[in-house]
């Protein structure tokens, strides 16, 4: 089941899952999560948003069990469809490869590095357009 609330509770879990404290700030946001055996086990985060982009952040428990097209339909359609956005952009630490293999295949495009981003990593930024996003085109061939 996908939810969009409490959203606390799914910024919560990102945060955990990022590693830093639950109660960390996200600012202005919204949030997706999955829900599976009555368990939150996948979150997105939306925030920064701008007239043409916002950022996501996206946690899950390890294992790809959690993954689904209906969920990954949701992650994109939020800030494509609803939105209008025309892009995304998502920041990850430079040692995290499992995040940066999953965020490449999923359709995010690298476009660079920011030094010294997070304490004491840098950021690989990564980039997805609209025109780009496959997921959008799973609901209309459903």
């Amino acid at each position: 089941m996908i939810i969009t609330q409490p959203k606390e509770l799914i910024g919560a879990f990102v945060n955990v899952r990022q590693g830093y404290p639950a109660e960390a700030s996200w600012g202005t946001f919204n949030a997706l999560g999955l829900i599976k055996d009555g368990r939150l086990v996948a979150g997105v985060i939306y925030n920064d948003y701008s007239a043409m982009n916002c950022y996501m952040h996206i946690s899950a428990e390890d294992g790809r069990k959690w993954l689904n097209k209906e969920f990954l339909f949701s992650a994109f359609d939020y800030p494509f469809n609803q939105l209008g956005l025309h892009r995304v952009t998502a920041l990850i630490k430079a040692k995290n490869a499992r995040a940066i293999e999953f965020v490449k295949r999923i359709g995010f495009e690298q476009e660079g590095f920011l030094r010294d981003f997070f304490a004491k990593d840098d950021a690989v930024i990564f980039g997805m357009l609209r025109d780009n996003c496959r997921f959008l085109e799973m609901r209309k061939a459903a």
